[in-house]
């Protein structure tokens, strides 16, 4: 089978025919739909995840849809012919105190689709039936791959905040993350507030259920949330210390603002601003197996999702390159 196979980090990837995997007992093999190009990909080449333990050559990609072809012995779950999605997560230990409190997604054990073990850059993918989605019908395979990804990081704290019926939410950088977090919100019921830079996507972030519209370079963010009552939840997805520190005192009452974008970057932040209004703050991690499945049937209920640019496998490293350059709009997907 062909697959882009990225030999040395900092390098392109090499593409070339490898072995077609062969499933074990609890396992499938999937001939693969589509794969999202995910920013976190361009950390395992560019080799910024080096340490990690990330064995070379592989195979990288984690949003990967298509069709399962074969099933081990023991992965009666599935058929040949489904229509199945391997996410980041293929392996937790369900021992650990992670695992054991129901947060799966921090298992220090955990093997990940695409940075430990071969991922969705290639015509096949072989994983462990217990950690595999069934794509509903009414979702396009295509369109579908940055859901397991992208999609699951802003559905799972949208989900723990319960009911958001009338509720104030704000998404902070409406890109591959946050157009999928507006759409999703605002199918919750929720009073969305898109937060962005610029006029360039004030029109699409409207588009997508955005009710308010927040330019950070014309108008001071806290402020204008704060003349809004305050927000109940902040999904924070843009890359930005400066707008970490611009969100926080946007918060409302009891509010909570979620780090989902990978910051590197220091931030100035005044404790006792937390203390007034009890504001919280915290991160979020991919989600559960259990986040993932009400994800991808709430996407098809509602009609959601992701805004993709298609490139075929052949054009991976050019696709990097867009994703590396800005220049990829919203998402990214590799088709064999």
């Amino acid at each position: 089978m062909k697959a882009a196979v990225c030999e040395a980090f900092g390098q392109p990837l090499v593409l070339k025919d490898v072995p077609t995997p062969s499933p074990g007992p609890g396992e499938v093999l999937i001939r693969v739909s589509g794969c999202g190009v995910c920013h976190s990909d361009l950390h395992l080449v560019d080799g910024d995840w080096k340490d990690w333990g990330t064995p070379l050559p592989i195979i990288p990609g984690h949003e990967v849809t298509g069709i399962v072809e074969k099933v081990g012995s023991e992965a009666t779950r599935f058929s040949p012919g489904d229509r199945v999605g391997v996410p980041w997560m293929q392996f937790a230990c369900g021992q650990c105190p992670p695992c054991r409190a129901g947060a799966e997604m921090l298992c220090a054990a955990q093997r990940s689709t695409g940075v430990t073990v071969n991922g969705g850059y290639a015509e096949r993918v072989k994983a462990p039936a217990a950690f595999i989605h069934r794509i509903p019908d009414g979702l396009d395979l295509v369109e579908a791959g940055p859901l397991l990804c992208a999609g699951v990081t802003v559905f799972a704290p949208l989900r723990r905040a319960g009911n958001l019926a009338g509720k104030t939410v704000a998404v902070a950088g409406i890109g591959g993350l946050g157009h999928m977090g507006l759409r999703m919100a605002a199918a919750m019921g929720a009073h969305v507030v898109a937060i962005l830079r610029g006029e360039e996507k004030v029109a699409l972030a409207r588009q997508l259920g955005a009710r308010e519209v927040i330019d950070a370079e014309k108008e001071k963010v806290g402020k204008r949330l704060a003349s809004l009552g305050g927000a109940d939840l902040i999904l924070l997805t843009g890359i930005s210390a400066r707008l970490f520190e611009q969100c926080v005192p946007g918060l409302g009452p009891n509010g909570t603002l979620v780090v989902l974008a990978a910051i590197a970057e220091k931030a100035s932040l005044i404790p006792a601003g937390l203390m007034t209004g009890q504001k919280h703050i915290c991160g979020s991690l991919i989600g559960t197996r259990d986040d993932m499945d009400a994800m991808l049937r709430f996407a098809a209920d509602h009609g959601i999702a992701p805004m993709v640019e298609r490139h075929p496998l052949n054009d991976v490293n050019e696709a990097l390159a867009r994703l590396r350059d800005g220049k990829v709009r919203l998402r990214a997907v590799l088709i064999p």
